[in-house]
Parts: structure tokens; C-alpha cells; sequence
């Protein structure tokens, strides 16, 4: 297989998730609606940041896509299909609910209302959207994680780390303020950059 092909795509990833969730405007309590109102006011960074950082999870789903090949190619079919189901599942929610989440609230806007009513309306729905999201999206990149380590790819000691990560990962998605969106991005970038570069020291 194209290890520096799969290394490039796999490195794309946390770049656009990066960029978008350094785009949306600074929240320091998503539970206060008024707050979060204040940063949507600022519609065009509060659209681009949520609408990039979906278009990084569907991204994430062609990702998972190249690593189960990778798997498929080293015969770790259960653990590849399993990484996949879940990340995919855990993508398009990640994607659903920051799409709703950025083009909601510009629309409330514009049509003459305050952005309070949008995260009134649909708060706890979009955060049920989002938490069984990132979960589902965790367990996948764990066992990618898990099955890049049976293949050989990653030494036992640094798929513990990046298990770790993982769980950070999943865990810092619970924090009602932007300080946990940028945990997050540069979790990716740890996480992923690290699967890149192991691609990239494995290519013949």
C-alpha cells in the first residue's frame, strides 16, 4: 500500500478541524446562552469555524476509510470494519451537529431574532447530537489505534499514549468552553500527526 498517500490524508485532518475550531469566536461558557450569543453575533467567523470543522469529520470518515484498508491489507478485518462503523457513525454526527450548530444561529439571526432562541430551542439536542458523536468517534479512532498496533505500525508504549489521547480526546468534548474545542485540536494534531509521521517512517 501507498503508506506516504495514507500519511498525507491522515495529516489533512487535524489541519481543517484545527483551522475551524480556531475560526468560531471565542465562548468561555457554552451553558450561558447569552454569552454564546455574543460570539454568534459574530456570524461570519461563528459559520466558516462550524462549517470547516464539519467538513474535518467528514474528512475523518475518508481517513478511517485509508487506516481499515490498511488493516484490511494486514488482516486485521474485525478490528477494521468495527474502527470504521464507529468512526464513520461518530463522523457524520460530529458533522450533523456542528453544521446545525454553525448555520443555525446565523440564520436566527438574520431572520430578525436573538440567538438565544436557537440555543433554547435546540441546545440539549445538539449537545446529545455531539456527545454520542465524539463518543462513537473516539472508540473508532481507539480501535484504529488498537489494530495500527497489532499490525506493528505503532511500538505498545506509544499506542498507550495515543490511547490516552484518545480518551482526552472524547473527555475534553464535555467542557462547556472553547478550552475544550482547542484541547481537542491539538489533541488531533498529536494524535494524528503521530499516525502520519509512523505511515511515513513505514513507507518502502
Amino acid at each position: 500500500m501507498d503508506n506516504i498517500k495514507i500519511a498525507v490524508i491522515i495529516l489533512i485532518f487535524p489541519m481543517i478541524l484545527s483551522a475551524g475550531i480556531f475560526t468560531i469566536p471565542y465562548v468561555s461558557d457554552y451553558s450561558n446562552n447569552l454569552i454564546t450569543e455574543a460570539a454568534a453575533l459574530q456570524s461570519g467567523r461563528w459559520l466558516w469555524g462550524h462549517i470547516i470543522s464539519a467538513l474535518a469529520f467528514g474528512w475523518a470518515i475518508i481517513v478511517a476509510h485509508y487506516i481499515t484498508q490498511y488493516l484490511y491489507y494486514n488482516e486485521q478485518n474485525r478490528i477494521g470494519t468495527v474502527s470504521l462503523y464507529l468512526t464513520a457513525a461518530g463522523g457524520v454526527l460530529m458533522a450533523i451537529g456542528l453544521g446545525a450548530d454553525g448555520i443555525g444561529p446565523v440564520a436566527v439571526i438574520n431572520g430578525g431574532a436573538a440567538a438565544a432562541v436557537f440555543f433554547e430551542g435546540s441546545g440539549m439536542m445538539i449537545t446529545a447530537i455531539f456527545m454520542a458523536g465524539i463518543i462513537l468517534f473516539g472508540f473508532g479512532l481507539i480501535n484504529q489505534i488498537t489494530g495500527l498496533r497489532h499490525t506493528g505500525l505503532i511500538p505498545d508504549v506509544l499506542a498507550f499514549v495515543l490511547i490516552v489521547c484518545a480518551i482526552l480526546f472524547m473527555g475534553f468534548a464535555s467542557l462547556p468552553s472553547s478550552m475544550g474545542l482547542y484541547c481537542i485540536a491539538y489533541l488531533s494534531v498529536l494524535t494524528y500527526g503521530c499516525l502520519s509521521v509512523l505511515f511515513c517512517l513505514s513507507a518502502k
